[in-house]
């Protein structure tokens, strides 16, 4: 998985179906989880894997991630979340979600070892210009 939500925004400009415009709008928080969850499928299967989350209600229509039932549906094991406020990517060692914000837009990414290893988007304003400011502490329990 490279960059399913740039790819998305290019199948969009071609289908204009509004599934697809929610998963390239709002999606990063899905794909960042999947990456996460060592989850990395090419940018076509995540988009579909998104798609049949929202079709299942994993997913809101608009891409709200509830952390604990999703990782269910794609691991099919438990997950407890801890929301952590933060200001910078150090300290972070293993895979995290990591929100950053931007003039009051917010974009998640997938940071490991103080960097920013996994973006959905090719280019994003609110990583290039923004600040991380909160990550999700996801702890996973049970067995398949």
């Amino acid at each position: 998985m490279k960059n399913p939500q740039t790819l998305a925004e290019k199948l969009y400009q071609r289908f204009h179906d509004p599934k697809l415009k929610s998963i390239r709008d709002y999606a990063c928080c899905a794909f960042t989880l999947m990456w996460c969850l060592g989850i990395e499928p090419d940018d076509t299967e995540a988009i579909m894997t998104v798609a049949d989350m929202i079709d299942k209600k994993v997913l809101d229509p608009d891409c709200t991630v509830y952390w604990s039932t999703a990782t269910k549906y794609l691991t099919g094991r438990n997950c407890s979340v801890e929301y952590v406020a933060i200001s910078s990517l150090k300290g972070i060692k293993d895979r995290t979600p990591v929100k950053y914000t931007y003039n009051g837009k917010s974009h998640w990414v997938g940071v490991e070892k103080g960097k920013i290893k996994f973006n959905s988007l090719e280019n994003s304003v609110c990583v290039n210009k923004g600040k991380p400011v909160t990550m999700r502490v996801l702890t996973i329990s049970g067995g398949f």
